[in-house]
């Protein structure tokens, strides 16, 4: 309306303003409020990147419609329009909040996944699928727009044909703009995610992941998600079962090998002293009856032992110091005897070893190559001939102790719990449970002259067929079954002529101990005694055990 045609019309002011505001609200030229609403919220920024809402069509669809009803209607449908503008943008509060909380807990899901050695790179793969998803939702999101526009063109009165079409056009013209821009964009970002995606497959090497990443299968990034951690699953519960048996197995040898032990004596102990006794020559069974009389206190072990893992009672001394094994040193107070049948209290400075297995071999490496032990003939003598009866002679002979009673004692251990058997040991046979046959043999011999005593297990005052045979191999360090049909069941049958000395010789109600040569130690029967007997042959078949 033209200001100078005021006096010729009746109209009043608020009606010239009216008319004024919806001819500029209709040529584009300003916004109403229910599409400045509108337009702040499609444009609204989350923390994982920009979403467009879903409700953005369909609003400026009633827009235009509401523009080309006329001009009696404008105030009541923009009213109303800014209500319905209000209540969506709560949903799409209500529902952007939740989909952050779901973003929030699938990224710390795939990090800990990622995290893993086995799905290392997962992370990558998985915001490059995010941001190709959103670059995709961006472009069909814009062409939704561009059609629903076009389509909204053909709808309006007649009277209002010339503002609609100039306004559509206005619009048509800035969308077309700022899709150009917007797919040009999202192409460079699809580009750009491809390569990420490509490079993240490489590095990582889950093709399965990347594949989802290229394919259309983008938009079900949830259901993706969900089966990597149902694969994981699957995968952890198959690798602790696996763990948890070979564990069992490994738990059982060891537990085997340390059959007849004190309870401190550990796997780890045996297994070292056999080491340094391939590396260095000196007989495990004395290296581990040393640190049963150093160390052991009945059912434990000293403190001396378990704070500073010092086995054998080595005192300290400076050169000591830059050894890799040794943590320190540590006063402690013992007792000495320089005088026979006389101790003295004193305080010295001790070892600190990093673990047990460092002490034993500290003892071998270091400590016995000094002079005066390596030097020591009847410690050579036990080298030679592995000897842990000449190695506990030669220790007391180089001065490792003072006490007199030093030899018995190692003796004594040696005796107790049968650790001669370890002298003829490999680490091979320690590990594998085929501990030397030398053990069981020497055993049997051990029971030679025992009564015969039906149901006996007592080694030295009675024991029947079976039970010689069970603590034969109970000293070598392998627990087997009670009566023979057990044991011959527990072990590898193989015919009499294939037999080693060591194994079983069974037929039924009858095993012995093969001892080579045809011979073999048994239990014979009720009022004889445990004897050395020839003709295998009479027997139906060995048992291998080891």
């Amino acid at each position: 309306m033209d200001p100078r045609s005021l006096d010729n019309t009746s109209a009043s002011i608020s009606d010239i303003v009216t008319a004024d505001k919806l001819d500029a609200v209709s040529a584009g030229i300003v916004k109403d409020d229910e599409s400045q609403s509108l337009s702040a919220l499609s444009e609204k920024q989350s923390a994982l990147g920009t979403r467009a809402t879903s409700k953005a069509s369909p609003s400026k669809k009633h827009i235009r419609t509401s523009a080309d009803t006329g001009t009696a209607n404008a105030d009541s449908d923009g009213a109303s329009g800014a209500g319905d503008a209000s209540a969506r943008s709560q949903t799409a509060n209500t529902s952007s909040e939740r989909l952050k909380v779901r973003q929030v807990l699938e990224r710390q899901a795939i990090s800990e996944l990622d995290d893993t050695d086995e799905f290392e790179g997962v992370g990558n793969a998985y915001d490059t699928g995010r941001g190709a998803k959103r670059a995709i939702a961006a472009m069909q999101d814009r062409k939704a727009k561009g059609a629903l526009s076009a389509s909204g063109g053909s709808k309006g009165s007649c009277a209002n044909s010339v503002k609609s079409t100039s306004a559509q056009g206005a619009k048509k013209a800035k969308a077309a703009s700022v899709n150009g821009v917007s797919q040009a964009q999202a192409s460079r970002a699809a580009q750009a995610t491809g390569a990420a995606a490509k490079t993240a497959a490489s590095s990582s090497g889950n093709a399965a992941v990347a594949g989802t990443v290229g394919g259309s299968g983008i938009a079900a990034g949830g259901g993706v998600l969900c089966g990597v951690i149902a694969f994981v699953l699957v995968v952890l519960v198959i690798g602790q079962i696996i763990s948890a048996l070979f564990g069992f197995w490994d738990a059982e040898d060891k537990k085997r090998s340390m059959e007849g032990l004190p309870p401190y004596i550990t796997y780890e102990m045996v297994e070292e002293a056999v080491r340094c006794q391939e590396e260095f020559g000196h007989p495990a069974g004395c290296t581990i009856a040393q640190i049963i009389c150093e160390s052991g206190q009945g059912e434990t072990m000293s403190q001396l032992a378990t704070r500073d893992h010092n086995l054998f009672g080595m005192k300290w001394a400076s050169s000591f110091a830059s050894a890799p094994e040794v943590a320190g040193k540590a006063g402690w107070t013992t007792q000495e005897e320089y005088t026979p049948g006389t101790f003295t209290t004193i305080t010295a400075y001790f070892t600190v070893f990093k673990g047990d297995v460092e002490c034993i071999r500290f003892r071998s490496r270091v400590f016995l190559q000094a002079s005066h032990y390596s030097s020591n003939a009847l410690i050579q003598q036990a080298i030679a001939e592995r000897s842990s009866d000449k190695m506990a002679e030669g220790l007391k002979d180089a001065g490792w102790a003072t006490s007199s009673a030093y030899v018995d004692s190692l003796k004594s251990a040696m005796d107790t719990y049968n650790l001669r058997r370890f002298d003829s040991m490999s680490v091979e046979d320690l590990e594998s449970g085929a501990l030397s046959a030398d053990a069981v043999i020497a055993a049997a011999y051990s029971q030679l002259g025992v009564p015969y005593v039906w149901g006996g297990t007592t080694p030295g005052v009675g024991l029947d067929c079976s039970g010689l045979t069970q603590y034969c191999y109970r000293q070598a360090g392998i627990a087997i079954p009670r009566n023979s049909e057990d044991q011959a069941a527990f072990g590898r049958k193989v015919p009499v002529s294939e037999a080693s000395p060591g194994d079983i010789l069974w037929r039924p109600g009858h095993v012995a101990i093969y001892i080579g040569d045809d011979r073999y130690i048994h239990e014979p029967h009720s009022g004889a005694a445990c004897t050395i007997a020839s003709g295998a042959s009479h027997f139906a078949s060995a048992i291998k055990i080891r």
